[in-house]
């Protein structure tokens, strides 16, 4: 028996509303999509019925892939109208969302006194400074 879990409606827009642009987190690259009108987007796993049959051959094969995210596009409201799958991806977001990053710049210093009869004194100091800036656009 499968058990059928729903997907998690994340965006739907109506017929009149404009377009959106949704910026997809990817192991391989980011990439941009551009959602028309009336368009709905879900996400969830690719696989969301699970068998719990211990025969299962597709599971005991690829385990895996039960558990593979997708990202769903759909025309209008029904679910008969995919319009893309993108499956693996790693997050999303609307662009209209701004996003800064905090990094740590850290500076080391490291001074070596030689007097040249085999004195050696050594000295240093590390400086921490956090940096923000905003997320680069390339979508690479």
């Amino acid at each position: 028996m499968i058990k059928k879990k729903d997907e998690v409606i994340v965006e739907e827009l109506a017929a009149g509303d404009e377009d959106r642009t949704v910026r997809v987190y990817d192991s391989k690259g980011d990439f941009v999509v551009t959602l028309p009108a009336g368009c709905r987007m879900t996400f969830g796993y690719f696989n969301p019925g699970q068998s719990n049959d211990p025969g299962d051959a597709f599971a005991a094969r690829r385990p895996q892939e039960l558990r593979r995210t997708a990202l769903r596009i759909y025309k209008g409201s029904g679910q008969g109208n995919q319009l893309a799958c993108f499956l693996g991806v790693n997050g999303f977001r609307d662009q209209s969302i701004k996003l800064t990053r905090l990094t740590t710049r850290v500076v080391l210093e490291t001074n070596l006194d030689d007097d040249g009869e085999g004195n050696l004194s050594f000295a240093g100091k590390q400086q921490k400074q956090l940096v923000a800036s905003p997320e680069p656009d390339t979508y690479s």
